[in-house]
């Protein structure tokens, strides 16, 4: 969210105000919690990780304690895409959402709920923003935190536990609190050589509670101004009409405070071009910004097919089911590719976490193909829930037939 435009966003104190001027511009407010400071391991690119899992330890045979009928496991095409987290860590973060916890803390609680529903059926990454860096404290340019690598098994998700990869990314983002500002097109900027470069099909989810500023070569309108857009007072000025409290030299505002639009919104687009899909959501505190937060959705080649087009947030149990939502779109087809044509098609059955689901072209599987397979009817909507773990294909027995 803003860089210091709201209860608890982040502002410039006096020190700081006369060190930026030149640069840029200054920026704060009274009242407002201290600037972005670093904190212990404050996000160097590349940490946080853990060695990739072995691929085969997915999608593996059957336990000796269960009977697949058969037991002659066909082998499923895996071509895991790269769900990747941009996320807002700016100071208005810390404004507390549900219960004891903050958005920042809210949007980790989700990020671990999509994953323990499809982490093992993918890879995953994340980034923050700002980054500790820069020359503007609370502007740097955000950062990679956790490289992007192969979720757990889904034994782990199975036995409700979480697997070391989830682990260490979840325990990552804790040591990164809430401070500074949105520098979010300097983000995706910085980030889409590395985006680019992976293995797949990559899809980024950019969380964000506000607009993006911070770019020290903007200059705007108050109608363009985050303080007043929001209304705020600023040492003791009201930022309405005919004032522009993102003016040059305004004590306390200045053009870092600027909504990046087009910026932003040019940076989400070269992503697609790039063919990295960019979801965009919208967390408590980004309401005014919904028409920038629509067009980056739909520049981002997501929107969605209802208003407003990007996903908006009121709370941490909506951002579950958002984030879920996108994940299920990412990791979960109802079409299955097999790695070879099985000798007889007459002897085939599909498993639904060791549970046999009866051959029916209405509610359950059909052929497509002498190597696809298609999940159909209520079957589909029950796999893309997410609450089905584990798909298996066994040849040897005679195919059930509901």
């Amino acid at each position: 969210m803003g860089l210091f435009t709201t209860r608890f966003r982040s502002a410039w104190l006096t020190a700081t105000l006369a060190l930026a001027a030149a640069a840029a511009g200054s920026c704060g407010g009274d009242g407002r919690p201290p600037l972005f400071q670093a904190s212990e391991d404050a996000g160097t690119a590349g940490t946080g990780g853990t060695p990739l899992i072995d691929a085969a330890l997915l999608d593996g045979p059957p336990p000796a304690d269960v009977e697949l009928c058969g037991n002659q496991l066909i082998p499923v095409a895996i071509d895991r895409p790269n769900l990747y987290f941009v996320l807002d860590r700016s100071g208005s973060m810390a404004e507390a959402q549900t219960g004891s916890l903050n958005k920042y803390q809210s949007a980790r609680v989700a990020i671990a709920d999509v994953l323990r529903s499809v982490g093992h059926r993918v890879r995953y990454g994340a980034a923050v923003f700002p980054g500790s860096g820069g020359s503007i404290p609370g502007c740097g340019t955000g950062v990679e935190v956790f490289p992007t690598q192969q979720g757990d098994p889904s034994s782990y998700a199975e036995q409700q536990k979480d697997g070391p990869v989830l682990v260490a990314l979840l325990n990552t983002l804790a040591k990164l609190p809430p401070a500074g500002g949105t520098p979010t097109s300097a983000t995706l900027g910085a980030l889409a050589p590395t985006l680019a470069a992976l293995e797949g099909k990559t899809f980024v989810v950019l969380a964000t509670d506000g607009g993006p500023n911070c770019n020290i070569d903007a200059s705007c309108a108050a109608s363009d101004c985050q303080l007043n857009i929001e209304g705020l007072t600023i040492n003791g000025v009201a930022c309405q009409a005919p004032v522009n409290c993102c003016a040059p030299g305004f004590n306390g505002g200045g053009p870092l405070n600027c909504v990046d639009g087009p910026v932003t919104e040019a940076a989400v687009t070269n992503l697609a071009n790039k063919g990295i899909p960019t979801y965009v959501v919208g967390m408590p505190g980004s309401e005014v910004y919904s028409s920038l937060l629509d067009r980056l959705a739909i520049a981002g080649l997501t929107a969605r097919t209802t208003s407003p087009s990007y996903y908006a947030v009121s709370d941490a149990t909506e951002l579950s089911v958002a984030l879920k939502e996108i994940g299920v779109q990412v990791a979960i087809s109802c079409s299955i590719e097999l790695d070879f044509e099985p000798e007889d098609p007459k002897l085939v059955n599909v498993y639904f976490d060791k549970k046999v689901l009866p051959q029916d072209i209405g509610d359950g599987w059909k052929w497509t193909g002498p190597t696809s397979i298609e999940i159909v009817g209520p079957a589909c909507d029950k796999l893309k829930s997410g609450d089905v773990f584990e798909v298996q294909v066994v040849g040897g027995c005679p195919t059930t037939v509901r």
